[in-house]
């Protein structure tokens, strides 16, 4: 049975959004996959796209997927990015200029996330392939209203346990960093930290506080608890709702 393939930036991300679908139970009925991490596509690329008019890492991982595509392994492919600072029509360019390129006489535009666009591919020697395409940018709302961030936020704002070493560093490590006139860092950077401090400092003991009990995948795996994904959190229940849909 064809699948829905979730087009996410790195491993890190893989391995969180494959535990949030296994929370939510779409892994095994509900055509859900994600690409595994010995694939030829090098995910981690893109995550860093420098030029969103053409997002080199996201145009090669589509283009890599073209032979599944054509053996009709997939109905839907959906690419999850993080909105990090940009505008969701910034977001849109790049997703719809990196299918533009990837696939020249297939593609049609995404004009909004969440929407199911058909691509049609030609085959020589059998049925045309129809698979649907969609994409979504994780993201929290600020306390000023403004959409942004990323896959962090949202472990952020769902903890489980308290996190005061974590919390800490957020709040002091800006004004440390300044008074060593060292470079600011951006939010990104300081949420990602975050995430290391408080699984790691906030939630281990010292004993344990080593590989691999501090990797993603493993967290993800086996410490999922530190995290609470029944939290009706707007933003989180908003993309797995999108997940949800694509499994259908």
């Amino acid at each position: 049975m064809a699948k829905t393939l979730i087009l996410v930036e790195d491993d890190s991300d893989k391995h969180t959004f494959e535990a949030i679908i296994r929370h939510i139970k779409l892994q095994d009925s509900l055509s859900v996959t994600i690409p595994p991490p010995d694939t030829v596509i090098d995910w981690k690329s893109i995550a860093d796209e420098k030029n969103p008019l053409k997002p080199s890492g996201l145009i090669k991982g589509l283009k890599a997927l073209r032979n599944d595509i054509n053996i009709g392994k997939y109905d839907k492919i959906a690419i999850i990015k993080d909105m990090d600072t940009n505008s969701k029509a910034d977001r849109l360019l790049l997703v719809n200029n990196a299918l533009r390129e990837a696939y020249p006489n297939e593609a049609q535009p995404l004009e909004d996330v969440n929407s199911l666009i058909p691509f049609t591919f030609k085959q020589e020697d059998s049925e045309d392939t129809i698979v649907h395409f969609a994409c979504y940018f994780v993201h929290v709302i600020t306390d000023e209203g403004a959409c942004k961030g990323e896959i962090e936020d949202i472990l952020k704002a769902i903890k489980m346990q308290p996190s005061p070493i974590a919390d800490c560093v957020d709040m002091l490590l800006p004004n440390c960093l300044k008074a060593n006139n060292e470079d600011e860092l951006r939010e990104k950077d300081l949420v990602k930290l975050w995430f290391n401090n408080y699984q790691r400092y906030d939630t281990l003991y010292k004993k344990d506080r080593k590989f691999p009990f501090t990797t993603t995948e493993f967290i993800m795996k086996n410490r999922t608890d530190i995290f609470d994904f029944d939290k009706d959190l707007p933003e989180f229940n908003e993309l797995k709702a999108f997940l949800k849909r694509m499994s259908e």
